[in-house]
């Protein structure tokens, strides 16, 4: 449902996932890592593709299940409603803290926003890098 293009696209399609062990390897082989505020830790790699992929991983040290989902659906969520501050056509992998627990969406959400859009700045119009 578009009303003349003013609606931005919000979803979160397969394609938009990582889901291989091989893109994933890539990723950490070859990719830019970013601490934003010691609660996430982003590594992302340009791809050839025309939009961004991301994959999520959760360790056990955030130790209800029930904790991971909602750690997993909070970031599933930043990244499907602000896809434009994510670096372009990027494979991103985004692995929580624990400390992460410790904040509410919204206050997640803010520290990314800065984070990452103060880098965006920083970082030159013809670079598709973001430096920390």
């Amino acid at each position: 449902m578009a009303f003349n293009g003013l609606v931005k696209k919000e979803g979160f399609s397969k394609r938009e996932r990582l889901k291989k062990d091989k893109d994933f390897e890539a990723v950490f082989k070859e990719g830019q890592k970013l601490w934003i505020n010691s609660v996430l830790l982003m590594i992302y790699k340009p791809n050839n593709l025309n939009y961004k992929r991301l994959g999520i991983i959760i360790s056990k040290k955030i130790k209800k299940a029930t904790q991971r989902n909602k750690v997993k659906r909070w970031i599933r969520e930043l990244f499907r409603r602000n896809k434009e501050w994510f670096p372009e056509n990027c494979d991103i992998i985004i692995i929580p803290h624990p400390n992460l627990l410790d904040l509410d969406y919204n206050k997640l959400k803010n520290i990314v926003k800065e984070k990452i859009l103060s880098l965006k700045i920083k970082a030159s119009p013809n670079d598709k890098k973001l430096d920390s």
